[in-house]
Formats: C-alpha cells, structure tokens, sequence
C-alpha cells in the first residue's frame, strides 16, 4: 500500500514542473515574496478559495471531504494555515488547523533521523552491514542502513505480498509485530543491495528495530517521541497499534477509493479507526500541514536536528534511475533520494525537496525549496486512483496565488 503509492509520488511531482511553467511561475518571484505578503489577506483569501474550489470540483471524483495546507515563505514568519470542508464525508464538523491527518511515508524521515542521531551518538554506523545490529536476519546481515534507508538494499516490501493482502484485510484491526511482517518477504531478495532504487517498506522496519536495540529507551516508539518534542512539534503522534480516544478523535475520516488486489470491501470506507500496526515506522505518524511545514524546516535548514555530517549523509542522494550516487537532481537525471526523503528538478524550479505520504485513506504531502524558503504542505483525507487525483493542480493554483501576491 505505502509502496505501491508513494514509488509513483515520484512520478506525480514530475507533473508539477509542468503545472507551473504553464502557470507562467518563476521560483525567482518566489524568493522575493516577502513575510508581509504571506500574511496579506489577500493572500489567504486566494488560497482559502483554492482549497474551497479543489473540493467543490473534486470531492465526489476522489471521495474528498477535507483539505488542509500549510504555506510558509519565510523561516521567521508564521504560516498561512487553512482548511476546507468537514472531518466526514456528506457531513460532519469542521475541519479545524489543528485536525490531525495520517501523514504516511513522511514517517520515513523521522525514522532516518532517529538513526541518524545514533550515528551522531557513535552507537553505530549506517555503512556498517546491519547483521552487527540484527543477527536475528542472517540473510540480509550483509546490507547496510544507507542501502535501507535509500531504497537500494534490495529487499521486497511487505506490503505487496499476498500475504499481506490477506493479512490485512482479514482483519483491519490487528496488532501486528514489525518482525511479523519483516517476515512476509525475509529472506528474499528482488536485486543485489547497492545495485537498483526500488521502494521497500521492509527497510524501514529493520532500521525501526535497530533503533529500538540500540537507543538508550530501548524503544523506538519513546525515540520518535522524543525526536518530535525536541523540534517543538505539538500535533503530531506515533503509534504503532491504535491511537489513544483523546488523539482518535481529532484524525479526520480518511477514505479509501483505490483499486489495490482484494481491498474491494474497503472502497467509499472509512479507514481511520483501524490498526496502523501494518504501517508503523514506515507510515503510522498523524500530525497536521503547520506541523509537517515546521519538520520540513528542521529537516532541510540548519543543523538543530543532525549535526553537519549526518545532515551531509541524510541528504546524499541516489539516482532513482541508475541508484548510483546523485550530486543533485538534473534535467537529464531528475528524480533522486536520499535518507528518507525525496529530491525533483523541474525547469520551472530548479531542484527541490519533497515527499507524499500516503495511507489507506489520507495523502499528506510537503515541498520544499532551497533557493527561496519557501515550503507548503497539502494534507487530503482520501486515497482515490492515481489517475483520479489531481492533487498537482492544486499545488499550481496555490503557487499562482503566492506568485499574484507578489
């Protein structure tokens, strides 16, 4: 699930090259915006009639009901944060700043970085192979925490297995070990660690599990936790099983709309309560868009989160094409990614950073630019079919706003 949908985000973010050179945008214009201009009212009416607009348009295609963005352009000015619609599908309340969504694979990063600061600590290396820290999978002993967490070690991902399919939809609210499902694909290999990009789940789950033998909790839960107070986060949540009433009842309803084998019965469904044991360390964080633009800060700017050399190493990137390293992404070799996280070059805005996360019902996407600051992120509350998403557009309009604000 996570792997089928977030390995093609890399694909629809090439669409918003596209979107906005029709748009006519420059990131030029972008990096002369300035604070007083994103909190213009006019601004945040243009934006607000964008979200109102996408979900009018969109909201029977994609089984959509709630929108929430996220628009900073500078480091020490606040975002612009707006919602649209209702927590539920036909009905419901608003959905408020503070609604919590499922963010999906934008977990990954905080999984990286928990390794990361176990580098930093000295308690391992992500270039050592990984049997020193799990001789439990002797199989895969041999590939490294850079392979896994990059995407090239090789390993299928759970969550494509018949297995998993009927494991999952059996029984939506189990709680299942990260071991359990590791051991859907252990000890298979599709490609020779180092030698191919194909996204796995699995990896992230084995690197989940190192952190929780090696960290000082001995616990990978109390690990993520600690990693999203100290960046000042404070609506966003881990869990690996469900999460406790007083969290619950603020995450939307998120809808399943998609085509995934044997996952018929979900379709039109409400997909919030169940279990995200199947997701975890790979996907089961819920935050909301101000939260994941201030991650997307910490991630990206300065040294606050990973000293210089593990903020060198989260950053090296791999070609998506070739999986050999990538200095930065080029019109000839576009798409790269590095410790959880994603790079595009598009011509009308050079090379930024992204991700979209998705679950069985929520798509949770940030972008961030380099040259300008600038960074927004669109939370959604279904998952439909590719092809009935129209997310990039979206993203146009909103650009077409910051940029008319100028």
């Amino acid at each position: 699930m996570l792997q089928l949908r977030s390995c093609s985000r890399f694909i629809m973010f090439a669409l918003v090259g596209a979107v906005l050179l029709l748009l006519g945008l420059r990131s030029a214009g972008l990096a002369q915006s300035s604070p007083a201009q994103q909190g213009s009212a006019s601004l945040k009416a243009a934006l607000q009639s964008a979200l109102n607009a996408y979900l009018a348009k969109r909201g029977a295609a994609e089984h959509l009901s709630s929108l929430s963005l996220s628009v900073s352009l500078a480091k020490d000015a606040p975002a612009i944060n707006l919602t649209a619609g209702t927590t539920r599908y036909g009905s419901g309340p608003p959905v408020t700043p503070t609604s919590l969504y499922q963010i999906g694979s934008n977990t990954k990063a905080f999984t990286a970085v928990a390794i990361l600061q176990l580098e930093a600590q000295g308690r391992l290396s992500i270039d050592a192979p990984i049997g020193k820290y799990l001789p439990q999978y002797p199989k895969y002993g041999k590939i490294t925490l850079r392979q896994l967490l990059s995407m090239t070690g090789g390993i299928p991902t759970y969550d494509d297995t018949p297995a998993w399919y009927k494991m999952y939809t059996s029984d939506p609210m189990a709680n299942v070990a990260s071991s359990t499902l590791i051991g859907l694909v252990y000890p298979k290999f599709q490609s020779t660690p180092g030698t191919k990009y194909s996204y796995s789940n699995t990896g992230y789950l084995l690197a989940q599990e190192i952190v929780a033998a090696l960290s000082p909790s001995k616990s990978f839960a109390a690990e993520i936790e600690r990693i999203i107070a100290s960046v000042g986060l404070k609506n966003t949540y881990y869990t690996s099983h469900l999460y406790p009433a007083p969290i619950a009842k603020r995450v939307v309803a998120g809808y399943y709309e998609n085509d995934d084998p044997g996952f018929g019965k979900f379709i039109g469904k409400d997909t919030t309560n169940d279990s995200l044991s199947w997701a975890q360390g790979a996907g089961s964080i819920v935050s909301t868009p101000d939260d994941l633009t201030t991650w997307s800060r910490a991630l990206y700017e300065g040294t606050a989160l990973l000293p210089e050399k593990q903020k060198t190493e989260l950053l090296s990137l791999i070609s998506i094409k070739t999986a050999k390293p990538l200095a930065k992404p080029t019109a000839d070799d576009p798409a790269g990614f590095g410790l959880g996280v994603g790079a595009r070059y598009t011509p009308a805005f050079g090379v930024f950073w992204f991700y979209q996360g998705e679950t069985l019902g929520f798509r949770a996407a940030h972008l961030y630019f380099p040259n300008s600051g600038l960074v927004v992120s669109i939370f959604a509350n279904s998952r439909p079919v590719e092809k009935n998403s129209d997310l990039q557009q979206l993203f146009g309009t909103i650009y077409a706003a910051i940029q008319k604000s100028r």
